[in-house]
């Protein structure tokens, strides 16, 4: 979403104004609509989590550790299992 400034941003692109906090309540209720959209990022990311997992489970993607970071990617050809 393009939002249009106000002023030019300075030289560096910072905005030196300090904003206040918006308010938030914790314990408070969310609309429906905001509910809705929770359930479906849920929902979707349950989906992509059982995808990862028969991906890796068929053997098409492997975990790779980079220096303590665990991440994900395609099998080359010699990892493939017949």
């Amino acid at each position: 979403m393009h939002r249009i400034a106000p002023r030019p941003p300075t030289v560096d692109h910072v905005d030196r104004r300090a904003r206040r906090p918006r308010r938030l309540d914790p314990f408070g209720v969310l609309s429906e609509r905001e509910t809705a959209a929770a359930m479906d990022d849920a929902e979707e990311a349950r989906r992509l989590m059982d995808d990862l997992v028969a991906l890796m489970e068929a053997g098409l993607v492997r975990a790779v550790d980079d220096d303590g970071v665990v991440r994900y990617a395609a099998a080359g050809p010699d990892d493939l299992v017949a």
